[in-house]
């Protein structure tokens, strides 16, 4: 089990999408870069308040070639959707206490991009949501949301 925002945690993503016939089969074809960005929101103790982690994932023809976390800010033309988080709402996502796709739909989920693309792609947005709540083996060495 890998602490939340480690290396060995953004790999352990990245097989398990690479490991899941849902996320091959529902990706679309082509190269997709999407970014994160977890803002402290003063909640986390992993993210400070007012810091930002930022994580790419690149997903290739159904794939994912590379998730890891980025040490400064890159320019936003290359992805095609950005998503800002707050870093306790991802945090629960995390820990199966928050559906993102309800979280997203309130606006408590930032996103850029091509909404078109994002609402024809539905399902592998579903498929990505279980797999942050149920199959992603994190461990919270500073607690674990809630936070009091």
């Amino acid at each position: 089990m890998a602490e939340i925002y480690t290396r060995e945690w953004y790999d352990s993503l990245q097989g398990i999408l690479n490991r899941s016939e849902e996320v091959t089969a529902q990706a679309p074809r082509g190269l997709w870069n999407v970014l994160a960005e977890v803002i402290g929101d003063g909640v986390s103790p992993y993210v400070g308040d007012g810091e930002v982690k930022r994580f790419a994932i690149t997903l290739e023809d159904g794939r994912c070639t590379s998730y890891r976390e980025l040490s400064e800010e890159p320019s936003k033309r290359g992805f095609e959707f950005v998503l800002r988080v707050p870093a306790s709402l991802f945090e629960g996502i995390v820990a199966s206490l928050v559906d993102p796709v309800e979280a997203g739909l309130k606006g408590d989920i930032k996103i850029s991009g091509d909404m078109r693309v994002l609402i024809q792609n539905a399902e592998l947005v579903n498929v990505l949501a279980v797999i942050y709540q149920q199959e992603v083996e994190t461990s919270w060495p500073k607690g674990q949301p809630p936070y009091s």
